[in-house]
């Protein structure tokens, strides 16, 4: 295990605890990396172990970098690297080319530090980068943010380190002894109580300060099961997708021959008993149009 990752911070959200408090917390997915060079205390004067991290594809990867991965036998491009110092008795326990998964001990991560580069905010006052009270606001005051006198004028200098106004962000900041809530192994994603220094984006250093005793980490893994079991069976109560209908094929030159048969009416091979009505009927019709036909005939025989 190494004290020491890196990770991206991808934002703030908010958590409810076991009591169903809602927490702030900030959300940080650790990087994966992989062992590029061991340090020793006879070669090097310290023991260390160098690590390459932040995945990225060959034509980004430097001159200098390059050489490092390939004396490592590393065939992966990595753009960056840093050290973490590790007891002298761990380095057994490291070899070139290993790759170094967070998820193999965050589970067990109590509280850690957190370091990173803050929000640049420009020039600033005294009473918005030191929280000065400002002056009276009243009786024609022209300007009741301004930082008062600078310290003694005897030096004829400001002293190093005096609260003037200046550059306010965009500095290393280390926030001590956050909690960790909880780790996601499926998400990769670490959660952090309260916020942490930079933007969304912005990378991490990620000390551990406390870990979690054996019987915490039971509990903790026990719950984290539990989690596991119910995301399971709310799974399955789900309704399941639809299998997607597959195009019709198109049918076949015998299979429309066959069709077009089947289609086709039988021919009738007597007379059906129900066209007989309709042949009485027929008749019935016509019989008017003969008797028409016969008198006007008789008229006509009788007026010549």
């Amino acid at each position: 295990m190494i004290p020491t990752i890196k990770g991206e911070k991808l934002g703030m959200t908010s958590v409810f605890d076991g009591a169903g408090t809602t927490l702030a917390v900030t959300l940080v997915r650790p990087y994966p990396a992989v062992v590029t060079q061991i340090k020793t205390p006879e070669r090097d004067g310290y023991s260390a172990v160098q690590l390459a991290y932040g995945n990225t594809s060959p034509k980004h990867v430097n001159r200098p970098m390059r050489g490092i991965l390939e004396r490592a036998g590393i065939s992966d491009s990595y753009s960056r690297i840093y050290e973490v110092r590790v007891p002298e008795e761990a380095l057994n326990d490291f070899k070139l080319g290993q790759e170094i998964t967070p998820a193999e001990f965050l589970l067990r991560w109590a509280e850690v530090d957190v370091g990173g580069t803050s929000k640049g905010k420009g020039f600033a006052g005294g009473v918005k980068r030191w929280g000065f009270r400002g002056q009276c606001r009243s009786h024609g005051d022209p300007d009741n943010r301004r930082p008062m006198s600078s310290g003694a004028t005897d030096p004829a200098r400001v002293f190093k380190g005096s609260h003037r106004p200046g550059q306010m962000g965009n500095a290393r900041t280390t926030i001590k002894s956050c909690a960790v809530f909880e780790y996601y192994r499926a998400l990769n994603v670490l959660v952090i109580k309260g916020s942490v220094p930079g933007p969304t984006g912005g990378e991490l250093t990620i000390t551990v300060t406390k870990e979690f005793t054996p019987e915490e980490l039971a509990e903790h893994e026990a719950q984290i099961t539990l989690d596991e079991k119910q995301a399971a069976l709310l799974k399955t109560d789900e309704p399941k997708e639809e299998a997607p209908v597959s195009e019709p094929e198109e049918p076949s030159a015998a299979a429309d021959e066959e069709t077009k048969i089947a289609d086709e009416p039988a021919e009738p091979q007597g007379e059906p008993e129900t066209a007989q009505p309709e042949a009485e009927d027929t008749e019935v019709e016509e019989k008017p149009e003969t008797e028409a036909g016969g008198d006007t005939a008789s008229a006509e025989e009788e007026d010549s």
